[in-house]
Parts: C-alpha cells; sequence; structure tokens
C-alpha cells in the first residue's frame, strides 16, 4: 500500500524558489568572478589617470619656478654693479648726427666721462665756420637695481659768430630724467621712462638717441 502526502501549493512554490535561489546565487557569484579582472582593469587606469594629473600639476610648478628663477637671475643681471661696470669710462665722440647730416671729427670733437656717479663732457662744434660753439659741463647720475637717472648740475656753452661771442649757462633740461636700465646680450639700455630718450652701452662705446640716433661715442679705456 502506498501512502501519499499532500503538499500544498504554497508550500510546493517555496521549495521550488529555493530551488531556483541557488542557481541564481551560483551565476552572480560566477558572474563577479568574471568581472573581477574588468574592475581591477578600471581601478588600475583610475590610479593610473590620477598619477598622470600629479605629474602634470609637478611639471607646471617647475616651470613655474623656473621662469621664476629666469626672471630673478635677469633681475640680477640689472643690479648696481652690473649697471656700473657697463656705463663707467672714457667716451670719445665719433658721430654727431643732426639735420639729416653725419659730422664726425675734426668737424666736431667731444670727450665724455662717466665715472664714481658723474658725468663730465665737452664738445667742440666747428661744422660752421660762422657759428662754432663748444659746449661743456657736468651731471649727477644715480644707479639703482632697474634703474638710472641724471640731472645737470652745470652747463657752458660759447658760441663764436662774425657779430661776436656769447655765452649760455642755461642748463638742458631741469630736475632729474629718469631711466629704465636692462642688461641684455651684454648691452646696457637706458631708456626714458618719459619720453623716447635712449642710451645703449657696449664693450665698444655708447649711442645716444632722442626717436632717432642722434651720437655715437667710442670707449676708450676698458670696463
Amino acid at each position: 500500500m502506498t501512502v501519499g502526502i499532500q503538499v500544498r501549493p504554497c508550500i510546493q512554490r517555496r521549495l521550488a524558489n529555493k530551488r531556483c535561489e541557488r542557481p541564481r546565487r551560483l551565476l552572480a557569484s560566477r558572474l563577479i568572478i568574471a568581472l573581477a579582472p574588468d574592475m581591477e582593469e578600471e581601478k588600475m587606469k583610475l590610479v593610473h589617470r590620477r598619477q598622470v594629473q600629479v605629474l602634470a600639476t609637478l611639471q607646471i610648478v617647475g616651470v613655474l619656478a623656473f621662469t621664476s628663477f629666469v626672471t630673478l637671475s635677469r633681475a640680477e643681471e640689472a643690479s648696481v654693479e652690473a649697471l656700473k661696470a657697463g656705463i663707467e669710462g672714457v667716451y670719445v665722440l665719433e658721430e654727431w648726427h643732426r639735420n639729416g647730416e653725419i659730422l664726425r671729427p675734426p668737424s666736431v670733437e667731444g670727450l665724455m666721462v662717466l665715472l664714481d656717479n658723474r658725468l663730465i663732457y665737452t664738445v667742440h662744434d666747428r661744422a660752421q665756420e660762422s657759428n662754432r660753439m663748444t659746449i661743456s659741463g657736468y651731471a649727477t647720475y644715480l644707479l639703482e637695481p632697474g634703474k638710472f637717472s641724471y640731472s645737470y648740475e652745470s652747463s657752458t656753452v660759447v658760441t663764436q659768430t662774425a657779430g661776436g661771442t656769447s655765452v649760455s649757462e642755461k642748463l638742458p633740461f631741469e630736475g632729474p630724467r629718469t631711466f629704465a636700465a636692462s642688461i641684455e646680450n651684454n648691452e646696457v639700455r637706458f631708456l626714458a621712462t618719459i619720453g623716447p630718450q635712449e642710451f645703449r652701452f657696449t664693450a665698444d662705446g655708447l649711442s645716444y638717441s632722442n626717436g632717432k640716433l642722434m651720437r655715437v661715442f667710442r670707449r676708450v679705456t676698458d670696463k
């Protein structure tokens, strides 16, 4: 005799669900294992991107530091000691540009000395026989880091014409004239902060411009 056991429908569903849950859990575990290498790869990519970002930031900081160093070096090149060594000496007039002409010795002759914050000059202008001039005077100058200024203390202009001789002691300008000072390629450059005036000093000499080239001097002493 067979004894039958009747199982309620609700219990049958629960047993069926349990039997289905095991394959689903097993499948999920296998899926996680399968995806693990991809997840690890993504993690490594993220770490690599962060390393690249850090390196890029360090490179930018390095460039900024190098730029600051170069800027500082250029500022140090325009120090008082460097400017003084670049301009002090004795200079002889080589050219005087005037009214579209270039006058040279012996039509014009001149001497200028820059030493210990003093500037002394003498110029003889014999280009016109009927109007000869002798110009002489002195000025004081001041050197500061990246800056040059000078002002006239005395100036005398003696003019000789057919009608006689006259003397003027009027200064070329009143007060100091200030220039921005820089050094580049072994050349000292003074550029007026107001106006077009400019001095350029090299190992060979100096030139002065006032919007256009005016005078050229040759250095006759070593720096």
